[in-house]
């Protein structure tokens, strides 16, 4: 007992001298040995997915066994006022493998920027600092729709991004529609010269577009319509301000001038994110607006 007791001193000393964080959890096992159980690492990974009023975010959890839960944080700001908007509980990993998690955020606002953190807390209920990434995301409307070729059917040629409706080509709410060339291809036309039209070639999914180019824009105002194929649209309005918006081809018919296509559409001026995860960098680490353990 005696030498228990002096180990024990002489560890606890050592320790003292090597200092502790605070919110490292000390405690003894069956050999009295001090073992030292640090907060947990922050995820890493951290990106997210726009949706149509819904922001997707993933992360990676940390390489420990011990972790209970994660806590995702929303803010306005990139660095300050974050809330706690949800919790995902952890999958159990005695193998220390790599696990991919999601949380659906879908109390959001289409056109609003919102910023995103996630911690994780461990069985001692410790919580790990915000995870690094810098992580924004700006949800947007999306859809699908049909238009026509204007020459079989004229009031359903054009196609309004706001709102989303199917309006007659010459119709000033038109921001594009359809028509055909005299070899039956068709073409996506920009309404007026305030659209313009990028044509983004094959893309396996709606959301391998995830960002408006900046430049690139055809010249002529119109593009090829092949299915399988994207396109973006920008549409500059009254203030000189930039709104964009995307199409996916679903599909043609040739007997009936139809084509059925996806779209999202971006109401937040000069944003050009149309889904995307952002570009993902380290950051100055966020604070949290409450600690876990008040929540």
């Amino acid at each position: 007992m005696i030498k228990t007791i002096a180990k024990l001193t002489i560890l606890l000393g050592a320790l003292l001298v090597a200092g502790c964080e605070d919110n490292d959890c000390v405690f003894c096992d069956s050999d009295d040995v001090i073992i030292l159980d640090p907060a947990p690492q922050p995820p890493q990974g951290v990106y997210s997915i726009t949706g149509d009023d819904t922001v997707y975010v993933y992360w990676n959890g940390p390489y420990e066994e011990d972790i209970k839960e994660y806590i995702i944080w929303r803010s306005y700001e990139e660095y300050d006022n974050y809330v706690a908007v949800g919790y995902r509980q952890a999958e159990h990993n005695p193998n220390l493998d790599l696990i991919i998690y999601e949380f659906k955020d879908d109390s959001v606002t289409n056109g609003v920027t919102y910023f995103y953190a996630v911690t994780a807390v461990d069985d001692a209920d410790q919580m790990s600092e915000l995870s690094a990434e810098s992580v924004f995301d700006t949800p947007r409307p999306d859809g699908r729709a049909v238009f026509y070729d204007r020459a079989a059917r004229p009031n359903q040629a054009g196609f309004s991004f706001s709102p989303a409706t199917v309006v007659p080509y010459p119709s000033s709410a038109a921001h594009v529609y359809v028509d055909r060339g005299d070899n039956g291809v068709f073409y996506i036309n920009a309404a007026n010269i305030d659209v313009e039209i990028q044509g983004m070639g094959f893309t396996y999914g709606f959301d391998d577009i995830g960002w408006a180019p900046q430049e690139g824009w055809s010249a002529n105002g119109w593009a090829e319509i092949v299915p399988g194929h994207s396109y973006v649209v920008g549409i500059r309005d009254n203030h000189g301000d930039w709104n964009y918006a995307k199409i996916r081809i679903l599909a043609t018919d040739e007997q009936t001038g139809e084509v059925s296509f996806q779209w999202a559409y971006q109401p937040s001026p000069n944003n050009p994110e149309l889904v995307a995860p952002p570009e993902i960098g380290n950051k100055d680490t966020h604070e949290p607006e409450a600690d876990a353990q008040d929540m």
